[in-house]
């Protein structure tokens, strides 16, 4: 039996393979997915405007939480007293397969039960597991007219 039964492919075929190109393949492949990544970070929409309506919310004490739906019906919205002065709402849908967020009054933290994602209280952001964003903060306010009572800290500095 001949080495070329054994191993079926084109000689030829093979000697234009060099490690060089092999590398810039590899190389080009690695940039456009980061590419590709990124532009999709920037071209993801925001968070929509939601607001829940405040009094709802308004009898909760510090750390309980209150599963809603926001003032127009739109996002499922879970609301947390996180301190005696600070209420924050986050839509409940985990970032990264959009399962129910629930509230861990005893780590008070934010917990994705799919996957076991945690996330910050006051801003959100992922404590751990694989969610690649925060959740998405929603304002808390009086519905009819849209004024804020108080809003979710978004983690940015700006709260």
């Amino acid at each position: 039996m001949s080495n070329h039964d054994e191993f079926p492919f084109d000689d030829e075929a093979a000697r234009h393979i060099n490690r060089r190109g092999l590398l810039r393949t590899a190389v080009a492949s690695v940039v456009a997915i980061a590419g590709g990544e990124w532009l999709g970070s920037l071209l993801q929409p925001g968070p929509a405007a939601e607001v829940v309506d405040a009094p709802e919310v308004a009898g909760l004490q510090v750390g309980e939480a209150l599963a809603t739906r926001s003032a127009g019906g739109g996002a499922d919205v879970l609301v947390v007293r996180v301190d005696a002065q600070t209420l924050v709402a986050f839509d409940r849908r985990c970032p990264h397969l959009g399962c129910p967020v629930l509230w861990s009054g005893e780590r008070s933290q934010f917990e994705c039960p799919c996957h076991a994602a945690s996330f910050d209280a006051r801003t959100g952001n992922v404590l751990s597991g694989p969610p690649r964003c925060g959740l998405t903060p929603v304002a808390i306010g009086l519905a009819e007219t849209q004024a804020p009572l108080a809003r979710a800290i978004s983690g940015t500095g700006e709260g």
